[in-house]
């Protein structure tokens, strides 16, 4: 149950988000096309949108295997030594994504003292940057997830 909605969090999410960019920025070529001018905040929410999208497709990513890898020597080694390489990949991508929560979450804090706000918009810039932490805790379920599942296998092949 619990994995099936994360399943559906993530799709649903990155479905959403693709479909507003899509919109914006269409949005704006038929502005800039008929009206000559463009709409102004579309550029700024496109990017923030394209931002959070990005963090969480490398959660989907990781999830369907489709992160880029470079195994050809390690597929070259015994089981048990590519078993334990395999491990201390995962431990060390676990580690950053930990790293990379603990400093957006510091980055948040410092965003929302000196109430820095986007250009065109006018939000708090801490909601973007809240894609780093959020994004940080989905890679590493889907990292975990796969180092799992690579171990029980034997290592990568």
């Amino acid at each position: 149950m619990f994995w099936k909605v994360f399943d559906s969090l993530e799709d649903w999410f990155l479905v959403i988000t693709l479909g507003l960019m899509l919109i914006l920025n269409f949005a704006n070529v038929v502005s800039r096309y008929c009206l000559s001018t463009s709409i102004a905040f579309t550029e700024e929410l496109t990017t923030n949108l394209f931002v959070w999208s990005s963090f969480i497709g490398a959660a989907g990513a990781a999830k369907r295997g489709a992160h880029l890898g470079f195994d050809l020597l390690v597929n070259f080694l015994p089981a048990p030594v590519r078993r334990v390489v395999s491990a201390l990949v995962t431990l060390l991508t676990l580690g950053m994504f930990a790293l990379l929560f603990y400093y957006g979450i510091e980055m948040i804090q410092t965003q929302i003292m000196l109430k820095q706000e986007t250009p065109a918009l006018g939000w708090p810039e801490w909601i973007v940057s809240l894609a780093l932490p959020v994004s940080s805790v989905f890679c590493f379920v889907r990292f975990a997830q796969a180092g799992w599942i690579a171990w029980k296998k034997g290592g990568a092949k």
